[in-house]
């Protein structure tokens, strides 16, 4: 069982050749626990197979049950010596087709339910989590390409229901179209006037119960998310712009639109009625420097991610009260690990992968690679914004999907990946096991929990790597 095992996990992980050859050439890493269990598979198994040989011509049934029982024992103990030494080998549930061309690239990804919609630049399409089943495809129309979506989808009573913006080319995002979840059904679509010219893959739009919100050049425009009526505008302050947008997506949420805009000396948080567009209140921020960057992380409650690039930098979380005070603010900035000092990672990877959550009081998020490649997940109390654990993790880790009480990720070591769980209570890290790298791209991925299975999906699809890959884990096995 140990040949075996270890044969087959050098050529499905480090196809076929490992290590360093005796004329200098690098065949990469060698899988975990291989070196031992050909060892002792060699030292142990030949002079056991001997005997074996020699008891198999021997007369006798005591000696053949003797035999027998040894056989049965060698293959029952030498598969829980391979997973001690090499870990669980997980497999590919499913995987869907491969794209035909590597420019069909993925623009968003929404969750509803037991399924997960990829949004391809030509078309939207739903799969079944746990088969893969492509329940329904939707064109964009005519030989428009999409080029954003609404970072959720609206969740109600009646329908499920996400925006994507589309238009000639990816940096003319002039038209939206509103996509029934449950039927793959377009409910409307109409054009921007005045577009934003930004080119943002998340943020120009987003939905809030039955209102869709969209940015556009003179502020921002809130319709009606099942019919795209209009309903309201609202133009931003003076001397400031209105650049990105998050919706608490849930008909049952208290929280509505969040917008950040873009001052002269700094910028500004406003929470918005989805219903009438009206101010719930305003937060201004100071920047001593014009090249700050901002990110919505959470809307309810709202917490902003607030960056000053250079070196001397900064790096802090604003966590924001339901009457817009800044009730804490904590750094993200000086994290020491394994690798040396880094920060947290705020923006998302190409419109989809998410680095932070937030959750239960909690902002977990990943970190800043370091020279030598190290990340850790770290967790802050939005309370009193300070540490409550951090877990280093030795190789690239990209992004986070909550399960339940805990967040999975995909440590990206070599040759396999790990899959891997953190608990929110303690952070506790436990690998789920190992899958084939060629599931994902490695920088260009996310990685989503849905109706128990962990999907991965891919900037793009084409052949080895797939669009969307499910994982199979233990409990999917069992189940």
């Amino acid at each position: 069982m140990l040949q075996v095992d270890a044969w087959h996990a050098l050529a499905s992980e480090s196809g076929g050749a490992c290590g360093t050859s005796d004329q200098g050439v690098s065949y990469g890493a060698c899988p975990r626990g291989i070196t031992p269990a050909l060892i002792l598979s060699f030292v142990i198994g030949l002079p056991a197979l001997v005997v074996a040989l020699v008891l198999a011509l021997r007369r006798g049934w005591a000696r053949r049950g003797l035999l027998a029982i040894a056989v049965a024992a060698g293959l029952l103990g030498g598969q829980p010596l391979w997973a001690a030494w090499h870990g669980t080998d997980l497999s590919t549930a499913w995987a869907a087709p491969y794209d035909t061309a590597s420019d069909l690239s993925t623009v968003g990804v929404w969750t509803t339910g037991d399924s997960l919609v990829r949004i391809r630049v030509d078309e939207v399409a739903s799969y079944a989590a746990a088969t893969g089943r492509q329940q329904w495809a939707l064109q964009v129309p005519g030989t428009d390409v999409a080029c954003s979506a609404s970072a959720t989808p609206a969740t109600g009573a009646t329908a499920s229901i996400g925006l994507v913006a589309y238009g000639t080319d990816a940096s003319t995002c002039d038209h939206v179209m509103a996509v029934d979840l449950g039927t793959g059904r377009q409910l409307w679509s109409a054009q921007v006037s005045d577009p934003y010219s930004g080119n943002n893959a998340t943020g120009m739009l987003a939905v809030a119960g039955p209102a869709a919100v969209i940015l556009t050049a003179d502020g921002i425009a809130g319709v009606d998310a099942s019919t795209g009526k209009p309903k309201w505008t609202l133009a931003p302050s003076r001397d400031c712009e209105f650049q990105q947008l998050a919706g608490s997506g849930s008909e049952a949420s208290a929280a509505g639109v969040v917008a950040l805009a873009a001052c002269d000396s700094g910028y500004y948080v406003a929470s918005i009625s989805p219903a009438t567009g009206k101010q719930s209140w305003q937060a201004r921020v100071s920047e001593p420097s014009a090249s700050y960057q901002f990110q919505v992380l959470a809307v309810d409650p709202v917490v902003v991610s607030d960056d000053i690039p250079g070196p001397r930098g900064t790096s802090v979380a604003r966590v924001f009260s339901t009457d817009g005070r800044q009730a804490v603010t904590f750094s993200t900035a000086g994290i020491l690990v394994a690798g040396g000092s880094t920060a947290l990672s705020t923006a998302s990877n190409q419109g989809f992968g998410v680095p932070v959550v937030v959750t239960g009081g909690l902002l977990i998020g990943v970190t800043s690679q370091t020279s030598s490649g190290r990340c850790a997940i770290v967790a802050y109390d939005l309370a009193s914004g300070q540490r409550r654990w951090l877990v280093d993790t030795p190789d690239p880790v990209h992004d986070l999907a909550l399960d339940g009480n805990q967040v999975s990720l995909i440590d990206e070591s070599d040759p396999a990946l790990s899959l891997e769980e953190v608990s929110l209570a303690s952070g506790t890290l436990r690998s789920l096991g190992y899958f084939p790298a060629a599931n994902l791209e490695s920088g260009d991925s996310g990685l989503y929990a849905v109706g128990g299975d962990y999907l991965v999906v891919n900037l793009n699809g084409v052949n080895p790597t797939p669009p969307v890959a499910a994982i199979m884990t233990p409990s999917m096995r069992k189940g």
